[in-house]
C-alpha cells in the first residue's frame, strides 16, 4: 500500500531550486507556492516540491524507490516517467538535486562575499577621500587666517595646496 510522503528537504532558496533542477535536466511548471517536476509522475500523480514552513518539501508517492515491492526487474517505476528516461529514485532523485544545489549555493555565497569586499574597499575609499578633504579644509582655512593665498591643484591623482604669503 502507498501513501504520499512529505519528505523534508534543505532547499531553502526558490531561485537556487530552481536553477538545480533546470541544470539536471528536471522540467518543471510553478503553481502557487509549488514546484512541479513534469518529468516525474507517481501512482498520486505529479511529483512536486511544496514550500512550507521557510523551505521546498518533497511531495512523493511512498513507493517511488527502487527498493519497493511494486518494482519490476527491470528497474522502471510502475507508472513510468513522462519522457521514458531511466528513472531515478527519490533519494537518488533528491541526491542529485542537492549536490546541484549546493554547488549553486557557494556560488552564490562567493558572489555575495565578492559584493561586501568591494563595498567595504568603497567604503574605506570614500573615508578615505572624506579625511584628505577634511584635511584640506583645515590646512586651507588655517592659512587664511594667517594670510596666505592657495591655490589647490590635482597632481596624479594628488591633491596639491600651493600657499602664497601676502604681504601689505
Amino acid at each position: 500500500m502507498s501513501a504520499i510522503v512529505r519528505t523534508v528537504t534543505p532547499f531553502l532558496n526558490k531561485e537556487l531550486l530552481l536553477q538545480a533542477l533546470k541544470n539536471i535536466g528536471c522540467k518543471y511548471t510553478l503553481e502557487g507556492n509549488e514546484i512541479l517536476l513534469t518529468d516525474r509522475k507517481d501512482y498520486y500523480g505529479i511529483q512536486k516540491f511544496s514550500f512550507s514552513n521557510d523551505r521546498y518539501v518533497f511531495l512523493h508517492d511512498s513507493s517511488a524507490e527502487y527498493n519497493s515491492p511494486y518494482m519490476n526487474a527491470s528497474r522502471n517505476y510502475p507508472w513510468g516517467n513522462i519522457n521514458n528516461q531511466e528513472y531515478k529514485s527519490v533519494s537518488e532523485f533528491l541526491q542529485a538535486v542537492g549536490e546541484e544545489y549546493e554547488k549553486l549555493y557557494q556560488k552564490k555565497l562567493e558572489e555575495l562575499e565578492r559584493q561586501r569586499l568591494e563595498e567595504e574597499q568603497k567604503r574605506l575609499e570614500q573615508e578615505k577621500l572624506a579625511f584628505i578633504e577634511n584635511l584640506t579644509n583645515k590646512i586651507t582655512q588655517k592659512a587664511k587666517e594667517e594670510g596666505y593665498t592657495i591655490k589647490k591643484e590635482k597632481v596624479k591623482g594628488k591633491v596639491k595646496l600651493v600657499l602664497t604669503k601676502n604681504t601689505y
